[in-house]
């Protein structure tokens, strides 16, 4: 048997296999399934039931349900009648298949998917799983919206799903509506209440009527329920006229008790005063609110007073002002501040001036981080009483024009004291004054003048120390002023007694000397006349005519002295070619009188300031006095600079005779000196800033204080013909011949360049 042959025997007998197998399968199939073959198949629409497809395969057919349906027999593969396709309820699955925080609606064969008020999927609602992308709810953060669904003046907290509005301190719902229908708004509070003044504090709470007090906390607490039932009984009333009156004297026995508050401890007093000083504002906003038939009042109890007024009138101006006074204080506020503060139906205003409240909140409650004063020998002190502005609205960011407080000062104010204008804030530990919001505008001896940008609860306190560096220039300038009014009046009774010197240079020295004895004379005793505005503002005048017509009498002098050495082989140049004293009065006294009428016809406030009758600095106005100046401190410089080189270059061919009387270091000194006497030191005043300030501060007060013993010791002392002139006042020897007294005049100017002629 061939090769062949074999393989296809094994050939038939795997066919008759295959065979038999097929034939026993077939007749193990079900009644149902045994079917025979339909030649048309899937081609007969009605074989398959609704929602049903039809798959052909080799020798049958089969139906399939599609998606979102299922066989009512439960089978995914079918054939034959009485088989249906369902309809799925997907939603109705768990957990659902859209997930948490949606909403699942089942449709015929599908769903579809969409989220909760409050959530949001990036796929967008009404999503079905033929989309693409993946459903998901997240929580929308409405607060972040803008403008905020809780509208202004309202706190906005999200929630899952949802959020919630609050109105903001100071405001109350408007109407009383719930926010989750959007009419939600917020009005202004007229005035605090018990639980608004200081809200979840643990002290208010302690001493809530009823409560158990400790005996330790039993006055503390007599006190915080007095205050507060004053302010209960105007919450109360919500439509009657609340008495300003009665209220006020009601906060004056609290007040007066004050003597008590010593006991407690500083965050109870804080506490306490912070207390007192929102419920007088409140039930003073209540009273204006409320108004009687008097629109203004005025209560003055033997504690507090208050004036308020209601303001019914427009402003007829734009600088239209109200002024209020309470004890010996003032407060001064623009109408159009009072229109733009946000108030409610009525415009007012009040000030309450409190009486020993200032030795309750002491300099101890003062806390200024600019100003720590670590010096132990820097002392602080209350100066004024406490004071307090109110207004029926208030802007949060700030008035347009600052409210202005004049207190008055308990005690004088002295000159080495710096006052500062201090207000209460409740942000810094429970309550503590803070130069936060207010500035200084004046301070006299017995007045201070604060400028504020907001409604606040007012003091002043004074900053002094014995060994600052204030009072060390201080005591250096006026023992220096002295000396100088000394050495000035004995060089001027010189210059007019001393004939021997009697020429157009001594003419000079002596209107430099009077006008520098005038000006530090009035300096010394009227600077610090700040009391009355207009006696300050003419002492400020005379004495920026007087310092400015010293420099132009400076400047004649050294434009004269360089004239002189320039000119030194002409002995007889003053004489010959002489400039009339007259062109040098006018340019000495005229030019200083026409740079002040000029700046005092445009800036008329621009003279005395809160602590000095000088020029303020308002509108750059002390560059009036300041740019004069420097122009004549550069050309003396200038001038006396090439004075110096002429001399030097020429001094060596001077007559030999003339160069041996003096000595060369004596005429050194006295070239020197003219940098003070010319006021060319002055320019140390610009130099006081930075490492060196100090140390710039101290010599510009030595060096120009000392201006006048300068010039008397080297117009006077130094000169040959005045102590040649005073040893024969006091020997009595005749006067030596003219040929040898103009001589020695002429001998004596040429070398020394001290002017003395």
């Amino acid at each position: 048997m061939t090769e062949h042959s074999v393989m296809r025997g094994f050939r038939f007998l795997l066919f008759w296999g295959y065979c038999g197998v097929c034939s026993w399968g077939m007749s193990t199939l079900s009644p149902l399934e045994s079917v025979t073959w339909d030649p048309n198949g899937c081609r007969d629409t009605t074989v398959c039931p609704a929602y049903a497809t039809c798959t052909t395969t080799s020798d049958s057919y089969y139906c399939s349900c599609k998606n979102g349906f299922l066989a009512s027999n439960g089978q995914k593969q079918f054939r034959g009648p009485g088989v249906e396709c369902k309809d799925i309820d997907e939603c109705s699955q768990s957990p659902s298949p859209c997930g948490p925080n949606s909403v699942c609606k089942n449709l015929r064969g599908r769903y579809k998917c969409s989220c909760l008020p409050g959530f949001s999927s990036p796929t967008g609602n009404n999503w079905s799983p033929e989309k693409p992308g993946h459903f998901a709810c997240t929580d929308i953060d409405e607060c972040l919206q803008d403008p905020s669904p809780c509208g202004p003046n309202a706190d906005c907290t999200n929630t899952l799903g949802s959020y919630s509005c609050s109105c903001a301190a100071g405001f109350h719902p408007n109407p009383q509506g719930s926010w989750k229908h959007g009419n939600f708004s917020c009005k202004r509070a007229p005035f605090k209440c018990r639980e608004d003044v200081i809200p979840n504090n643990e002290w208010v709470q302690l001493c809530q009527v009823g409560a158990a007090v400790e005996a330790e906390f039993i006055s503390f607490c007599s006190l915080m329920n007095a205050t507060f039932n004053v302010l209960d009984d105007v919450c109360k009333k919500e439509t009657t006229v609340v008495s300003l009156k009665s209220t006020a004297e009601s906060f004056a026995s609290v007040i007066e008790q004050t003597s008590t508050w010593s006991n407690f401890t500083k965050e109870k007093t804080s506490i306490l005063a912070t207390v007192l000083l929102e419920s007088v504002e409140s039930t003073t906003l209540a009273a204006l609110l409320k108004p009687s038939e008097n629109s203004s009042q005025s209560i003055q109890t033997e504690y507090l007073d208050i004036e308020s007024r209601v303001i019914s009138e427009e402003c007829s101006e734009e600088s239209e002002t109200f002024i209020l006074k309470a004890k010996g204080d003032e407060m001064k506020i623009w109408c159009s501040t009072i229109k733009e503060s946000e108030s409610a139906d009525v415009n007012g205003v009040a000030f309450v001036s409190y009486v020993g409240m200032e030795a309750v909140l002491d300099e101890s409650y003062f806390q200024n981080p600019q100003t720590p004063f670590a010096n132990s020998q820097e002392k602080l002190k209350m100066n004024s009483r406490v004071t307090g502005g109110i207004i029926t609205g208030e802007k949060k960011d700030g008035f347009s024009k600052p409210v202005i407080y004049t207190l008055e000062n308990t005690e004088r104010k002295k000159n080495f004291e710096r006052p500062f204008c201090v207000s209460w804030s409740t942000d810094v530990e429970r309550g503590r004054w803070t130069t936060s919001g207010c500035e200084l505008l004046e301070a006299s001896e017995m007045h201070t003048v604060c400028s504020c940008n907001r409604m606040v609860n007012l003091a002043i306190i004074m900053a002094s120390g014995d060994l600052t560096m204030e009072f060390a220039l201080y005591v250096i300038s006026h023992v220096g002023l002295i000396i100088s009014l000394v050495c000035l009046a004995m060089a001027i009774i010189t210059f007019l007694l001393c004939r021997t010197i009697h020429n157009q240079n001594t003419y000079l020295h002596l209107h430099l000397c009077v006008c520098l004895f005038l000006a530090k004379l009035l300096f010394l005793t009227g600077a610090d006349k700040t009391d009355g505005k207009v006696g300050c503002a003419v002492i400020a005048g005379f004495l920026h005519y007087l310092f400015l017509a010293c420099f132009s009498w400076m400047l004649v002098e050294a434009v004269m002295l360089f004239l002189m050495v320039r000119n030194l082989k002409v002995v007889n140049y003053f004489s010959s070619r002489n400039i009339k004293m007259l062109y040098l009065c006018a340019f000495g006294y005229g030019l200083p009188g026409l740079v002040v009428a000029v700046s005092a016809s445009m800036h008329p406030r621009g003279y005395g300031t809160y602590n000095r009758c000088w020029l303020n600095t308002d509108r750059g106005f002390t560059w009036s006095f300041l740019g004069p100046v420097c122009t004549i401190i550069v050309v003396n410089s200038f001038l006396l600079t090439w004075t110096l080189w002429i001399l030097r270059q020429k001094l060596s061919s001077v007559n030999a005779e003339v160069s041996t009387l003096k000595d060369t270091r004596l005429l050194t000194f006295k070239a020197f000196a003219q940098i003070f006497i010319l006021g060319c030191s002055w320019v140390l005043g610009i130099f006081q800033f930075g490492p060196m300030a100090n140390i710039m501060a101290y010599l510009f007060t030595i060096i120009n204080s000392l201006q006048g013993a300068f010039i008397f010791l080297i117009h006077c002392l130094l000169s040959r013909q005045v102590r040649e002139e005073c040893r024969r006042w006091v020997t009595r020897k005749p006067k030596p011949s003219s040929q040898s007294i103009t001589s020695g005049i002429l001998l004596s100017s040429i070398p020394s360049t001290s002017k003395t002629g």
